[in-house]
């Protein structure tokens, strides 16, 4: 008899759908988007990736490879992004790379002053 032993690990992301609100913005060309990105909105309303956890403006609301980002772009179709709501700090990343640990305080500071919550769980 063989026994197979497996874990899962789930990352919850939207804490609160009741207190989600969301807006919507153009992509840049062949740029992939992941739900849980942290995002830059520019002046033009185009998204971007944050550099990092500390210089974000909203939260990513879609998944897009590179190619659909290149397609939206071409015909102006938008996706939507979190500006307001309560979110895991353990499952939003920068360019589809989860957080480490040590950088959660610097996006959370950062995530009061964007009127989001980003909570550990």
């Amino acid at each position: 008899m063989t026994t197979i032993t497996t874990s899962h690990q789930s990352r919850p992301f939207n804490l609160d759908v009741g207190k989600t609100r969301r807006a919507n913005g153009k992509v840049t060309t062949a740029t992939a988007y992941k739900e849980g990105d942290l995002l830059v909105v520019s002046a033009a309303n185009v998204l971007t990736h944050a550099t990092d956890e500390s210089t974000w403006d909203v939260i990513c609301g879609a998944t897009l490879t590179a190619e659909q980002a290149t397609e939206a772009a071409a015909k102006g179709t938008e996706i939507p992004y979190f500006i307001g709501g309560v979110f895991s700090v353990e499952a939003v990343s920068i360019s589809g790379t989860l957080l480490a640990a040590n950088r959660y305080d610097a996006a959370r500071a950062k995530a009061s002053t964007n009127n989001i919550e980003l909570s550990k769980v």
